[in-house]
C-alpha cells in the first residue's frame, strides 16, 4: 500500500453541511430580521442545483436573482480535472438524447449531444474476477452468470420493458402507468410477482443502489421498472460528457445574465401582501439582509425546505417528512491506472463497499487516469456514519476494496479525492410516487417547489423536468 507520504487524501468535498447546519439545527442561533428591504426582485429561486439553474435559464428575461447556499453552483452536478483529464464527481450521464424534444433543448444550450452519445459497451458487469460486457442487452444477459431460470426470467423482463415503454408515462405527468407496481418493493415484483430466482435481484442490487439510493428491497417496484426501461431498451441512448453533467451547469451559467449568488443562505421566509420577505445570511459578509421577491421557486430538497416554509404557507410538515433521501459517497482515484475495464459504467456485484465505476479515459495511456468510484451508503442509517466519519479512513476503505477486486491497483493511485453528499438523492420507496401524483402541492400562493424530488425518481431529466414547470408557474402567477 502506498506510504502516508506518497498518497495523498483530499478533504472532503461535494455538499458542505456545516454552510447551511448552523441556521436549521435546534441549537442554531437566531437572525433576526432587519427592519428595512433592503433589495427587491421579480422573482428569487432559491437553489443553484440543476433544477434552480433551469427554472432561472427559461426565466432569464425577468428581473431574477439565483441564490446559493454553497461555494459553488450545480448540486451533484459536479466535476474534476486531473492532469488534464477531466471527470465527474457526481452525476455521470444522461438518457433521451435521442428523444426529440430532449435533443431540441440541448441544442438550444450549444450542448454538442451527438458528440456525447457513448460508445458500446455502455455497461459490463464484473463478478468473481471476469467481466461480462453488455450486462443490460439482450446478448449480455444471455452471458450473465446466473441460474437458467434468472437469465430467461431477466430476458423476459427486458421484452415486457420493451412494450411497455411507447405507453408508459413521461417525466413530468401527473398519473402513474401501472399503479399498482407502486405498491410494491421490486424484489417483491421480480420474485413474487414474475417468479425470479433471487440471483436476479442480487443482479440488480448494485444497481439500485446507486441509481435510485436503495437496495431492491426497499425501492418501490415502479420506480426501478422505470429506470431499466432506459437500461433493457434497445434503442435508448446513454450520453456523457468527460466531466459528466457539470457540463450542463457550465451551459446553464452561460446563458444567464447574472450569475448565481454563492453562500448566501436563506434562513426564512415570511409572505407579505406584495410578496414574499427573504431573511438570508450573506456567509461572504457574516451578516443577514432582507430582500423582497413577487415569487420565491424553493429548488432545494425537503429536508431543507420543511426548516424554510412558513406555517401558514399551507404545506404540512408530516407530508414534508414523508421525502427520504441517501446518502453517497464519490471517489476519484487518480494516477497511473492501468485496469481495462469494458463498459462505460462498470458494476460490481456483491461488493458492499462500491457499487460502480467509470474510468476517465476509458482505455489506459501512460499518461494519468482517474476512476471514479461510487459508493452509495447503506439506506437508511449510512448519513450518520458518512458524515462523522474521517477522509483518511473512508478513502482506505474503498482502496482496500478496489484492491480486493483488482489487485495492483493501489500502487498506481497517487491522490483521492472525495466527494461526500449526505442528501444524495430521494429514494422511492413504495407508495411514494402514489403520494406525489397524489395531493401533495407543488405550490401554494407564492411558494414555487422545484427539485428533483418532486419526480419521486433520482435522474438528471427530473431535475430539469421540474425546473421548467417551476417556470411556467412563476409565469402564471405573475400573470406574464
Amino acid at each position: 500500500m502506498n506510504s502516508e507520504r506518497s498518497l495523498r487524501i483530499s478533504s472532503w468535498q461535494g455538499d458542505l453541511p456545516a454552510v447551511c447546519h448552523p441556521h436549521f439545527l435546534p441549537q442554531a442561533k437566531e437572525i433576526l430580521w432587519p427592519e428595512k428591504v433592503e433589495e427587491r426582485a421579480e422573482i428569487a429561486v432559491v437553489g443553484a442545483g440543476l433544477s434552480g439553474l433551469t427554472a432561472a435559464y427559461h426565466l432569464r428575461d425577468r428581473e431574477t436573482v439565483v441564490l446559493e447556499a454553497g461555494e459553488i453552483p450545480g448540486g451533484v452536478c459536479q466535476g474534476g480535472s486531473y492532469q488534464g483529464v477531466k471527470y465527474p464527481a457526481g452525476s455521470a450521464y444522461f438518457y433521451y438524447p435521442w428523444d426529440e424534444s430532449w435533443q431540441a433543448w440541448y441544442r438550444e444550450l450549444g450542448l454538442p449531444v451527438d458528440e456525447a452519445l457513448i460508445s458500446g459497451p455502455v455497461s459490463a458487469l464484473f463478478h468473481e474476477g471476469r467481466w461480462y460486457p453488455d450486462c443490460f442487452t439482450l446478448d449480455g444477459l444471455r452471458t450473465l452468470p446466473l441460474p437458467v431460470a434468472a437469465r430467461e426470467g431477466l430476458i423476459k423482463l427486458a421484452a415486457d420493458l420493451a412494450s411497455w415503454e411507447e405507453r408508459w408515462e413521461p417525466l413530468g405527468s401527473s398519473v402513474l402507468s401501472q399503479p399498482e407496481l407502486d405498491r410494491i418493493s421490486l424484489a417483491h415484483y421480480l420474485e413474487q410477482y414474475r417468479g425470479l430466482p433471487p440471483e436476479a435481484t442480487l443482479f440488480l442490487d448494485s444497481y439500485c443502489r446507486s441509481c435510485l439510493g436503495a437496495g431492491p428491497d426497499a425501492v418501490s417496484a415502479w420506480a426501478g421498472v422505470f429506470f431499466l426501461m432506459s437500461e433493457f431498451s434497445p434503442t435508448s441512448r446513454t450520453a456523457a460528457f468527460p466531466e459528466g453533467n457539470t457540463r450542463l451547469v457550465e451551459a446553464l451559467l452561460r446563458a444567464l445574465p447574472r450569475p448565481p449568488r454563492p453562500r448566501q443562505i436563506v434562513v426564512r421566509l415570511e409572505p407579505k401582501a406584495r410578496g414574499l420577505h427573504l431573511l438570508i445570511w450573506n456567509d461572504l459578509e457574516k451578516r443577514p439582509y432582507r430582500l423582497e421577491a413577487g415569487t420565491v421557486v424553493l429548488a432545494v430538497g425537503k429536508f431543507v425546505a420543511r426548516h424554510l416554509l412558513p406555517p401558514e404557507s399551507g404545506w404540512r410538515l408530516d407530508d414534508l417528512a414523508r421525502f427520504r433521501y441517501s446518502s453517497y459517497l464519490v471517489a476519484a482515484l487518480c494516477g497511473r491506472i492501468t485496469i481495462k475495464a469494458p463498459g462505460y459504467e462498470n458494476w460490481v456485484m456483491g461488493e458492499e463497499a462500491f457499487s460502480d465505476f467509470v474510468i476517465s479515459p476509458r482505455l489506459p495511456r501512460s499518461g494519468g487516469r482517474v476512476m471514479t468510484v461510487f459508493a452509495p451508503q447503506p439506506f437508511p442509517q449510512g448519513r450518520d456514519p458518512l458524515m462523522r466519519a474521517r477522509p483518511k479512513d473512508k478513502a482506505r476503505e474503498l482502496l482496500g476494496a478496489v484492491e480486493r477486486l483488482f489487485p495492483g491497483t493501489i500502487k498506481e493511485v497517487e491522490e483521492v479525492r472525495l466527494h461526500r453528499f449526505g442528501h444524495a438523492q430521494v429514494v422511492p420507496y413504495p407508495g411514494f410516487l402514489t403520494f406525489l401524483k397524489g395531493d401533495f402541492p407543488k405550490q401554494q400562493g407564492r411558494i414555487i417547489l422545484a427539485h428533483s424530488d418532486l419526480e419521486g425518481v433520482p435522474c438528471v431529466e427530473a431535475a430539469i423536468v421540474q425546473g421548467q414547470q417551476a417556470a411556467r408557474r412563476v409565469r402564471e402567477t405573475l400573470g406574464l
